[in-house]
């Protein structure tokens, strides 16, 4: 099998492109694993060798922000800033959205230092696959102030990667251009070949018929979606 993660924006794909987790473990794993290798006693346990943290750090791919965001969070709510409204009209799209907490988000759980409103991050990024994904939060990061929400990515229905997230706290911070935002894990026990790149002639064809789908009716027709990805898939495949 094959996972394809194209991006809509030239460049990102080179300068912030989505990578393998395994290639983001964070700096206390490594201390840890040194730690480990110092040790006299090999018998003391040592977390570096649990194998559930192991796994879930090094499962799947990593997310990452492609534009600086300012984000200040007061008990009245959310506001964001990014460096340049260029960026919505290379996206097609806000690169990001406010969801109020007494509206979208209104009956959904959050944990009591959380702000009420939702940071929706929209990125360039689009998945070419054969399976389903879950998106959670980084696992064990060191970085708390944007936390995304947990969820089931069908690149069927939604073939684009938009990060919804938990903002921590009050005050204000910033997400850096690069910084991990969310991990995807496919979920499969396929084994699979990975290609990030930038959007081909073929890509665009298909989120321009996306785009037309997702607009023809009050409600979305996840059936017609499904059929026209799995038709997008297969012509690409014959193309190979």
């Amino acid at each position: 099998m094959k996972i394809e993660f194209f991006s809509a924006v030239k460049g990102v794909a080179t300068a912030f492109p989505v990578l393998e987790s395994k290639k983001n473990i964070p700096q206390w794993m490594y201390n840890a694993r040194q730690a480990y290798s110092e040790q006299q006693d090999k018998r003391d346990l040592s977390i570096s060798k649990c194998p559930g943290i192991v796994e879930i750090l090094t499962k799947g791919f990593v997310v990452r922000a492609w534009h600086d965001i300012d984000v200040t969070s007061e008990d009245s709510g959310l506001s964001g800033k990014t460096p340049s409204e260029e960026l919505n009209t290379l996206l097609g799209n806000p690169v990001i959205q406010i969801q109020s907490g007494e509206g979208i988000g209104k009956f959904l759980p959050r944990r009591p230092w959380s702000n009420k409103d939702i940071l929706k991050i929209n990125t360039p990024w689009h998945i070419k696959a054969d399976c389903k994904f879950i998106m959670i939060p980084l696992p064990y990061t060191d970085s708390f102030e944007f936390e995304s929400c947990t969820g089931i990515l069908d690149p069927a229905v939604s073939s684009e990667i938009n990060v919804q997230g938990y903002v921590n706290g009050r005050g204000s911070f910033t997400i850096k251009a690069g910084q991990p935002i969310c991990q995807l894990i496919p979920l499969t026990d396929e084994a699979y070949e990975v290609e990030v790149r930038d959007m081909n002639d073929e890509d665009k064809n298909w989120i321009e018929t996306r785009k037309y789908l997702n607009n023809s009716g009050f409600s979305m027709n996840k059936s017609l979606l499904r059929s026209a990805y799995n038709k997008f898939l297969q012509t690409f495949k014959a193309t190979k």
